[in-house]
């Protein structure tokens, strides 16, 4: 846009003499030919032009699913390849190996657990068994035992009574003998006192009394024996023999018991064994796995072109390893870097223009980054893609393409030339053409594209506007178009 201004400051009479030279000279000159263009009604685009690098819209890097040396890769970068296409082989032996010894493994741990739990329940029934010993020698030792106590209680009360006996004879053979003492005195003195009468009567006490002490003692000793009978003793060794028997078997099965029951696996022992197994059967599962996939090897999932590559033949890549990067041929896109004084004006969705090396191809805003990112010495910008609606093998990722975005469209509306739009304070403005004199117009102007404005007051379709460098000066005077 243009801004041009001039202040004329003319004293006293000289402003009459110019004001009326001037229009003299408007009208009786001959009219000055401009440059003109009509106000029109049509279409408008707003543009935001750019440049960028060629990319596929989808890059995929592809990554080694197993641990194995390569054994056939024969891709560069450049290389176009088709979906579907085994592009790399892995060489097998180290997996065939690692899936054998899996096997195997697994072979082992199962004889193990099987082994274990076979002889777990063997021990079960052997502990079983010991218990049930164990519990019947216990039961029995007790019978024994109760019949041992039995004769040594009868024994006991036996010899209780028998001295009970002995000390109630005893004990009257005492008084007895006393009252022979007794008896004894009286006698000497009856003799010695000459009656007869009772030394006989005394005598004859004395001879009772020891009449009586001569069958208690045969009384005490009439009395049995305080011990066991040859019977009750045959019985009570028969009784401690079963019972040293007893013990002995007992103690034998309570060991047993013991050393049995500590063999048994309890189902946590049982469950370790199981996941142990079931361990050895994933490590199957997986060498089996790795074994399959690297038999198919690699194949890309789309066209594409090889931007990328890491490995070549013999290389030994582990699981994870980047093998190659493709970037599709397909689905292509323009990656380019938007300043901060347009990125406002771009959208999603947005139409767009590609020229690649002469090349025109027609496309659309498909992703606004979130990020400015600064390259090289340059201000930060936003990358901004846009997408090929059908890129065609001209296209090659890498080349730098120019980009036309078409940030604003609109059809139907008031139009001038941008030549003829200036711009001062007060406003944007044009010069016309009315009745053959210039006029200066300001106007309200909208969507500017680079060859036209949208007006949207001020002016009238089909009105004459100057599009040539002009002046303020200019207005009033008579004006053609060329």
């Amino acid at each position: 846009m243009k801004v041009f201004k001039k202040c004329l400051i003319i004293s006293g009479g000289m402003a009459a003499l110019c004001g009326s030279y001037f229009i003299l000279t408007a009208f009786a000159g001959k009219a000055t030919a401009y440059e003109t263009g009509q106000v029109s009604v049509q279409g408008i685009s707003e543009t935001v032009e750019v440049t960028g690098d060629v990319h596929g819209e989808d890059s995929t890097t592809y990554y080694s699913a197993v641990t194995a040396p390569v054994s056939y890769f024969d891709l560069k970068v450049g290389d176009l390849v088709e979906s579907g296409h085994k592009v790399l082989s892995y060489d097998l032996k180290d997996l065939i190996l690692a899936r054998d010894q899996a096997e195997l493994t697994a072979e082992s741990a199962e004889n193990n657990m099987n082994g274990q739990v076979k002889q777990s329940n063997s021990n079960q029934a052997k502990y079983s068994k010991a218990k049930a010993d164990a519990e019947a020698y216990q039961v029995y030792y007790a019978l024994v035992r109760q019949d041992s106590d039995a004769i040594n209680q009868s024994q006991y009360q036996e010899n209780w009574d028998i001295n009970c006996a002995a000390d109630g004879i005893q004990q009257d053979i005492a008084k007895k003998t006393g009252e022979i003492s007794n008896y004894t005195l009286d006698l000497e003195k009856a003799k010695a006192a000459g009656d007869e009468k009772e030394v006989k009567r005394l005598t004859h006490e004395i001879e009772h009394l020891n009449t009586d002490i001569a069958n208690l003692n045969a009384d005490l000793a009439g009395l049995p024996p305080a011990s066991l009978s040859p019977e009750e003793y045959a019985r009570q060794v028969a009784d401690g023999n079963w019972m040293s028997d007893i013990m002995r078997n007992w103690n034998e099965a309570s060991t047993l018991r013991n050393t049995y029951e500590g063999q048994i696996l309890n189902s946590y022992q049982k469950d370790q064994l199981q996941n142990s197994y079931d361990l050895t059967l994933l490590s199957v599962e997986s060498a089996e796995d790795n074994l399959a996939i690297a038999s198919d090897g690699v194949k890309v999932t789309g066209n594409g072109i090889v931007t990328e590559c890491f490995v070549g033949e013999g290389s030994v890549v582990t699981r994870g390893t980047p093998l190659f990067t493709v970037e599709s041929s397909d689905r292509m896109k323009v990656d380019t870097g938007v300043s901060k004084y347009d990125i406002g004006k771009i959208r999603e969705g947005q139409r767009a223009q590609i020229v690649i090396a002469g090349n025109t191809y027609t496309g659309k805003v498909t992703q606004i980054s979130r990020m400015a990112q600064a390259q090289n010495s340059d201000k930060a910008k936003v990358t901004v893609s846009v997408s090929f609606d059908a890129p065609d093998e001209l296209v090659y990722i890498g080349l730098e393409a120019d980009v036309t975005i078409y940030t604003t469209e609109k059809n139907g509306v008031l139009t001038i030339p941008v030549e003829a739009l200036y711009a001062d304070d007060d406003g944007t403005y044009c010069y016309v053409i009315r009745n053959g004199v210039v006029e200066k117009q300001y106007i309200h102007t909208g969507v500017e594209s680079d060859t036209s404005v949208e007006v949207f007051m001020g002016l009238n379709e089909g009105e004459t506007v100057i599009t040539e460098a002009i002046t303020d000066d200019q207005v009033g005077s008579r004006a053609e178009a060329k």
